[in-house]
């Protein structure tokens, strides 16, 4: 059963949309490294304390995508059952994402195309932080009384981030063309198969 959003989260919701498009458009007008936060803040009428309070940096606007995925993601996790194997749990909760591919579309061209490959690279070592967190919490709860589940937890949430994370970028660099959920599958097979394909 959904909970009906109070008027409190309607109106955070509704400010930090108005600050993305605001910023996605001023990006797109003005070039990346010349849009400040300040005029991002003004355009969405909001002051600049605002605007920290919904995105921590410019760069983060072009990540919303991953954090509208990573809230998603952590819910569809907790539905799986619990006799399900690791990998289909992980590819049926990310498939099951109910995501508009062309937002994701917009956002991963605009990252390739707005900001450097640096700094998309130190972003995303932020992003896969955030989504081996929530897969290593969701290995470490399905397999408590397994030995060393700390460690076999972390490797394993680590190697799951980066399998996603890696398979969205790629689609991304190579202009959003091939199919997103293959790419993932593909890519979540590598690391369970340990890689077979390249040994």
């Amino acid at each position: 059963m959904t909970v009906p959003l109070n008027r409190h989260e309607l109106r955070r919701r509704s400010t930090h949309e108005a600050l993305r498009q605001a910023a996605l458009n001023s990006f797109a007008r003005k070039g990346f490294v010349n849009v400040t936060v300040t005029e991002l803040a003004r355009e969405a009428g909001v002051t600049e304390r605002t605007f920290f309070r919904h995105f921590p940096t410019k760069e983060a606007v072009l990540f919303q995508d991953y954090e509208t995925q990573l809230e998603w993601l952590a819910e569809a996790l907790a539905q799986r059952p619990p006799w399900e194997p690791l990998f289909d749990a992980v590819l049926a909760s990310v498939a099951a994402f109910p995501h508009d591919i062309e937002v994701v579309r917009q956002a991963a061209i605009a990252r390739t195309e707005l900001i450097t490959a640096d700094r998309i690279a130190g972003h995303l070592r932020v992003v896969q932080s955030s989504f081996a967190q929530v897969l290593t919490e969701f290995v470490r709860s399905r397999n408590r009384d397994m030995p060393n589940i700390d460690l076999a937890a972390e490797v394993a949430g680590s190697a799951l981030a980066a399998a996603l994370v890696v398979a969205v970028e790629n689609w991304g660099r190579n202009g959003c063309s091939d199919d997103l959920g293959e790419l993932v599958s593909a890519s979540l097979e590598l690391v369970r198969s340990g890689l077979a394909p390249l040994t």
